[in-house]
């Protein structure tokens, strides 16, 4: 295999490298891996080891070393733990700035923002006739004591009923997800919301039957799907959160649905969750960096690929081309 001449790097979160999670260096190794697959050296880093500046024309450097736009790029998505959310600023901004810099990056900040606030996926067509969950949105700072509230009639107007899920807007991974049955557990659960300024999402809970099933799309197109089921007491099916998950191919109703989706969005990759209980599909959200299992290796290579493809383009001058799918649903 030849040397790598371009290199990807990959910003984490501050706060994951201080306290890392033993599975990242598996995570991180198969990455690599894959990257190197194609031609591209994989380089993970946080928003500390950027410096950027203009002297009088745009100078990127990490850790010290100048960086030629021409030869790497940047894996730019703003992270969703509940740790990383006093960081959002900082990432957000080192990311637009890097695009106004002349650098590539795989999610413009705008579709970072697009990916961590879960009620833009009820607000976007994102080319789907799929039906949406009903979604009623709560700042919750001072909640129950003079500032807002959620009552019966805010509920009824946005087809909301009980028993209802309550999670935060912007968090992934299943992390902060409850049941509320009544609404008196609602004012429960978005009052200890309340004192760590969260934002959350009050939706119609479609039971323990349901089936969370994730798209992976490259380049506009299906690829894998992953089902994910809840066990036992569990309310999320994601592993992490007490569910079981089995890869699949994609389901034929979803291959339209979740196509429509990824070319409406127009990243190199994208997944697409949809829920099902039986009566047909919900469409849940996407994921602009839905992370792949071990044995889906070809996948995470293909992804790169694609990243590849686009960074390619964008260097020969030809930054449309780069993200061309979002260009042919406009065109």
């Amino acid at each position: 295999m030849s040397e790598p001449d371009v290199t990807m790097f990959w910003v984490r979160s501050e706060r994951e490298s201080k306290s890392p999670n033993p599975a990242h260096h598996e995570v991180d190794a198969r990455y690599a891996a894959a990257a190197g697959a194609n031609g591209m050296a994989l380089r993970v880093i946080t928003a500390d080891d950027i410096v950027i500046g203009r002297t009088p024309t745009p100078r990127v450097r990490v850790r010290g070393d100048l960086i030629d736009p021409a030869q790497a790029f940047f894996h730019t998505k703003l992270m969703s733990w509940p740790g990383d959310r006093f960081d959002a600023w900082r990432h957000l901004s080192t990311f637009a700035a890097l695009e106004a810099a002349g650098f590539f990056v795989t999610i413009p900040a705008t579709h970072s923002i697009l990916n961590n606030e879960k009620v833009l996926t009820s607000l976007q067509p994102f080319g789907s006739e799929v039906r949406r969950l009903p979604t009623v949105r709560v700042c919750t700072r001072g909640y129950g004591a003079g500032g807002a509230r959620v009552d019966r009639d805010t509920l009824a107007a946005a087809s909301v009923d009980f028993p209802v899920i309550v999670k935060p807007s912007s968090w992934g991974a299943g992390h902060g997800v409850f049941v509320a049955t009544t609404i008196d557990e609602l004012d429960t659960v978005l009052g200890f919301a309340a004192p760590a300024d969260l934002t959350m999402l009050v939706q119609p809970w479609i039971g323990r039957d349901v089936v969370d099933c994730r798209v992976y799309c490259v380049d506009g197109e299906p690829y894998r799907a992953l089902a994910r089921r809840p066990l036992g007491d569990a309310v999320a099916g994601n592993v992490g959160q007490g569910g079981v998950a089995e890869l699949t191919d994609v389901p034929a109703d979803l291959i339209e649905p979740a196509r429509a989706v990824a070319r409406s969005v127009g990243l190199s990759y994208v997944c697409a969750d949809f829920l099902s209980v039986g009566d047909g599909w919900w469409f849940s959200e996407i994921e602009v960096d839905g992370g792949t299992i071990p044995r889906e290796q070809h996948l995470t290579e293909v992804r790169f690929g694609s990243y590849r493809t686009r960074f390619d383009a964008f260097v020969k001058g030809s930054p449309a081309a780069a993200w061309e799918f979002r260009s042919e649903r406009r065109g």
